[in-house]
């Protein structure tokens, strides 16, 4: 996926989300990485998670 990114190949992500801490990981998005303009498209709950649609601001 890091090499789709920096390719600016990704028009949408979908994250589904878990309140879990788990403390270390590689992120998604690295400070060292590009940059990544979204604007969130949708949010909604299912069961304990939530799914975040993002697509590229622009």
């Amino acid at each position: 996926m890091h090499r789709l990114m920096a390719e600016d190949l990704v028009d949408e992500y979908r994250l589904l989300t878990f309140p879990t801490v788990l403390g270390t990981g590689r992120r998604l998005f690295p400070a060292e990485g590009p940059h990544a303009d979204l604007e969130c498209r949708s949010v909604r709950q299912i069961g304990a998670a939530v799914l975040g649609t993002y697509r590229r601001a622009g």
